[in-house]
C-alpha cells in the first residue's frame, strides 16, 4: 500500500496559511471524489492492507491512531532506502539529520528528544523483526523489506521503553519455498554504485532460508577547498539472513540475522556561506559503524490462544572522528585567515561507542467467543554501552571521557478489544515498566591541569513508568471507520552521554523522566468502491519533562534540561484513483508547537520546538499500465513526487530558523516477473538547503555564523534487476 498523499491540488498553496490549506485540502477531496464517482470506467480495487501495528493481524483501517504503511511494492516504486526517504511522505514525521549517522533521529507531531541526551534516549524506536534497534545504529539502509508501519502517537502500551511519540515497524522478506534469485545494480552520478543479490528458497520439506546482499558507494558531494576533495562519502555493505522452520502444524520458528559495515565522511559547513556548502578541513572527518544483530521468534498455536517468543541480541560498535575548526567557519566568526586553522594535530575530536543489547518478549494472545481479542505479555530488556570521547582543544576539552551507560528493565503489558456493538468496539491497554540506570563516568585531564582535572564519578537512578491507551473505533461504513483515543507515553530520564561537567569535579548531568498524555481523533478507510483513500486525524500532545540538549555556542558544552511543551495539528492523507492504473495522492501535516515552562533561563516560555515545521506536505501522481516487451508480460510505471517542508527553529532557544524548502522527485521503469529496468530523479532541480544548523555564536561584527548540514543535491541513475 502506498500512503495517501493531497489529491486534485490548484495550485502550490506556498501563500496560504494553515487553516486555508486544510480548507482547501478537505476541499478537493470532495471535489475529487464527486468527479471520480461519475467516472464510466470503473478502477480496480485495492485488497485489504493487514498490519501488525498492534502486535495481532487486523486491517489497517481499524488502527486506533496515526499510521502510515509502505508495502514492497511502494518501498520499490518510490526507491525508500532509509528513513529520510520516506520522512518527508509521512505526516507528522520529522527527521532530523545532525550530518552523523549515529545521532539521527525523528520527532512525531512535535514529540521526542531532538537530540539524543544518552546512550537510549530517543522517543521513536525502531523495530526489525520486533526486536528493538540500539538508537545509536537505528538510522540504517532498508533493503529487501516486506512492509514498513510508521505509527504516530503514544506506543508504550504494546512498544515499551521509550515510544512516547510513536514507533517505526519495519518487517523483512520473509524466505520462500519456491527456489528464488535475484541480482540488481545501479549506477549514477556523484559515482553512485549499487549492487544486490538475494537467494531464498527451501533448505528441507519445513526449513526455507533467504540470504540477501547489499554493496554501496558513492562519492561526496561537499567541496574541501584545503584538501581539493569533496567530502560525504559512503561505503556500505548490508547482509541479511532470514529462516523459517515449521516443525508441525501448530509451531513456527524464524530467525532473522543482519549484519551491516557503513563508513562515511559526515560533515556540515558553513551555513551563511554564499557557496554553501563548502567547507576547509584540516583533517577529513569519518564515520565508521559496524553492527551485528538477530532475532528468534517463535509461535506455538494452542486451542484457545497463541504463545509468542522473540529473543533478540544487538551489538554495535562505532568511530567517529571530526575536525573541530572549520577553517572557513572559524575564520567568519574571528575574522582571521582560514589557513590559521589549518593544524590537523589540534582541535579534533573522537567518540567511539560500543553496546551490546539484549532483549526477550513472551506474549500470549487470543480471542472469545464473544470476539473480544486480548494480547498480554511480559518484556526484559538490558544495554550495556560504552563510549570513549577524547577531545584535543585548547578552548574546550583537552582530554579523555571514558564512561558506561547500563540499562535494565522489566515489563508488564496487556491490551483489549471488545466489540460493544457490529460497528463499536472498544480498546484498553495498560503497561507497568521499571527502569533501572547505571552510570560510570571517568576523565582524564590531558592539558596538565589547566583546563580540568582527573575526576571519576557513579551514580544510579530508578524510574518507574505507568503507561497505556484507551480508544473507541466505530465502523460508519464496512469500509470506513472513525476513532479516538486517549494515551499516556513516557521514556524514563538517565545520565548525561558523555560527563562534560567532570573536568570540573562536578557531577554529571542527570534528566528526569518525560511523560505525554496524547489525545486523538480520526476517519480512516476507502469510499467509491476503492477509488478514495482517505485518513484524518486531529491531535493535542501535553509533555511534561521533555528532554532537550541546551547547548553553549562554540565551545558545545551542552547541560541537559527537562521542560514542558504542548503540541498540537492536523494529519489529512488521501489517494484518488480516476482511471485504471492511475494514482494521485498526497498528505498534509498542520502543527503548532510551544515550550509551555522550562527553568533554563535561555529558552523562554513560547519557543516553538525544534525541527517541527509548521507545515509541510507532499504530492504523487503515479501511472502503471501492461506493456509487453519482446517475450515478456510486464508493465511501465511512472511517478512524481513534489514535497514541501516548512520553515522549523533549530534549537530550543529560537536562535533562527531554517527556511522552507521543496524537492521534486522522478521515478519510471518497465517490469516483469524477472526483469525490470528504471530510471530515477532525487531533487530534480538541485534544491539547496539545509536539514538542520548549530550555531556558532557571533562574528566580530556581530553577525550570525552557524554550521548546516546540506540536504542531499540532485542525484540521477539507472537500475535493473533479473530474477530467474
Amino acid at each position: 500500500m502506498q500512503p495517501a498523499r493531497i489529491d486534485c491540488p490548484n495550485g502550490k498553496p506556498f501563500g496560504l496559511n494553515g487553516m486555508t490549506l486544510a480548507v482547501a485540502f478537505a476541499a478537493s477531496t470532495v471535489s475529487c471524489g464527486t468527479a471520480f464517482g461519475q467516472e464510466e470506467e470503473k478502477p480496480l480495487q485495492l485488497d485489504t492492507i493487514t498490519v501488525t501495528a498492534r502486535k495481532l493481524e487486523e486491517p489497517v483501517q481499524r488502527i486506533p491512531f496515526g499510521i502510515s504503511v509502505f508495502d514492497s511494492k511502494s518501498i520499490d516504486q518510490q526507491g525508500i532506502r532509509d528513513a529520510r526517504s520516506f520522512a518527508r511522505s509521512v505526516p507528522g514525521y520529522n527527521y532530523v539529520d545532525t550530518g552523523v549517522r549515529g545521532s539521527n533521529t525523528p520527532n512525531i507531531r512535535g514529540v521526542g528528544s531532538f537530540f539524543p541526551q544518552s546512550a537510549d534516549d530517543g522517543s521513536v524506536p525502531v523495530f526489525i523483526d520486533g526486536v528493538p534497534v540500539p538508537l545509536r545504529a537505528q538510522d540504517r539502509e532498508f533493503f529487501d523489506l516486506e512492509r514498513i508501519e510508521i505509527l504516530r502517537g503514544p506506543q508504550n502500551t504494546l512498544y515499551g521503553r521509550n515510544a512516547q511519540a510513536g514507533a517505526v515497524n519495519i518487517t523483512t522478506a520473509d524466505p520462500t519455498f519456491e527456489p528464488l534469485f535475484e541480482i540488481g545494480g545501479e549506477i549514477g552520478n556523484f559515482d553512485f554504485g549499487r549492487v544486490t543479490a538475494l537467494a531464498s528458497g527451501p533448505l528441507s520439506e519445513d526449513l526455507a532460508g533467504r540470504i540477501a546482499v547489499q554493496l554501496d558507494t558513492r562519492d561526496g558531494d561537499i567541496r574541501d577547498l584545503n584538501s581539493g576533495e569533496t567530502v560525504r562519502d559512503q561505503d556500505l555493505l548490508n547482509v541479511h539472513g532470514k529462516f523459517v522452520w515449521f516443525p508441525d502444524d501448530a509451531t513456527d520458528a524464524t530467525l532473522a540475522l543482519r549484519y551491516g559495515n557503513y563508513n562515511e565522511e559526515p560533515a556540515g559547513a558553513w551555513f551563511e556561506d554564499p557557496d554553501f556548502p563548502q567547507a576547509f578541513f584540516d583533517s577529513a572527518p569519518s564515520y565508521d559503524l559496524e553492527t551485528l544483530g538477530g532475532g528468534l521468534t517463535v509461535r506455538r498455536d494452542f486451542e484457545a490462544m497463541t504463545l509468542t517468543s522473540v529473543t533478540g541480541l544487538q551489538y554495535y560498535t562505532s568511530d567517529f572522528f571530526s575536525d573541530d575548526t572549520d577553517g572557513l567557519v572559524f575564520s567568519a566568526r574571528t575574522g582571521a585567515s582560514p589557513f590559521l586553522f589549518n593544524n590537523p594535530d589540534a582541535d579534533f575530536r573522537e567518540i567511539r561507542d560500543e553496546n551490546i543489547q539484549l532483549s526477550q518478549e513472551f506474549r500470549l494472545d487470543g480471542e472469545l467467543e464473544s470476539g473480544m481479542r486480548w494480547l498480554a505479555g511480559v518484556n526484559l530488556f538490558r544495554s550495556d554501552f560504552e563510549i570513549d570521547f577524547t577531545s584535543n582543544s585548547t578552548a574546550f576539552i583537552f582530554g579523555e571521557f571514558d564512561n558506561r551507560h547500563i540499562t535494565t528493565s522489566y515489563a508488564g503489558f496487556g491490551e483489549v478489544t471488545v466489540p460493544l456493538t457490529e460497528s463499536l468496539r472498544a480498546i484498553a491497554g495498560l503497561r507497568y515498566t521499571h527502569e533501572q540506570k547505571d552510570f560510570e563516568g571517568r576523565f582524564t585531564d590531558r592539558s596538565g591541569g589547566t583546563l580540568g582535572a582527573d575526576s571519576s564519578e557513579d551514580a544510579d537512578e530508578s524510574f518507574d513508568l505507568v503507561t497505556g491507551r484507551a480508544a473507541i473505533t466505530y465502523d460508519f461504513l464496512p469500509t470506513l471507520t472513525g476513532f479516538a483515543s486517549v494515551s499516556r507515553g513516557a521514556k524514563a530520564g538517565g545520565f548525561q552521554l558523555a560527563d562534560f561537567d567532570a573536568r570540573n569535579g562536578a557531577a554529571t548531568d542527570e534528566f528526569d523522566a518525560a511523560y505525554t498524555w496524547s489525545y486523538e481523533a480520526g476517519l480512516r478507510g476507502t469510499l467509491f468502491d476503492g477509488m478514495l483513500d482517505v485518513s484524518a486525524s486531529v491531535f493535542f500532545n501535553d509533555t511534561e519533562g521533555e528532554h532537550v540538549q541546551v547547548t553553549v555556542p562554540v565551545t558545545f558544552e551542552s547541560v541537559i534540561e527537562n521542560i514542558d511543551t504542548e503540541t498540537y495539528g492536523i494529519e489529512l492523507a488521501t489517494a484518488v484513483r480516476p482511471l485504471e492504473g492511475l494514482t494521485l495522492s498526497g498528505g498534509l501535516a498542520l502543527l503548532q508547537t510551544e515550550i509551555v515552562e522550562s527553568d533554563d533561563p535561555t529558552v523562554a516560555a513560547g519557543n516553538e520546538i525544534p525541527f517541527a515545521p509548521e507545515v509541510s506536505f507532499d504530492l504523487a501522481a503515479q501511472y502503471e499500465r501492461p506493456l509487453d516487451l519482446f517475450s515478456f508480460e510486464g508493465g511501465v510505471f511512472g511517478r512524481a513526487e513534489y514535497q514541501y517542508v516548512g520553515a522549523r527553529t533549530v534549537d530550543p532557544q529560537n536562535r533562527f530558523d531554517l527556511g522552507a524548502f521543496d524537492i521534486v522527485n522522478l521515478r519510471a521503469g518497465w517490469g516483469s516477473e524477472r526483469v525490470s529496468i528504471y530510471g530515477f530523479v532525487t531533487n530534480l532541480f538541485d534544491e539547496e538547503y539545509a536539514e538542520t544548523a548549530f550555531s556558532f555564536g557571533n562574528s566580530l561584527a556581530g553577525e550570525r555564523v552557524s554550521v548546516g548540514v546540506p540536504g542531499q543535491p540532485r542525484r540521477f541513475g539507472i537500475g535493473a534487476k533479473v530474477r530467474f
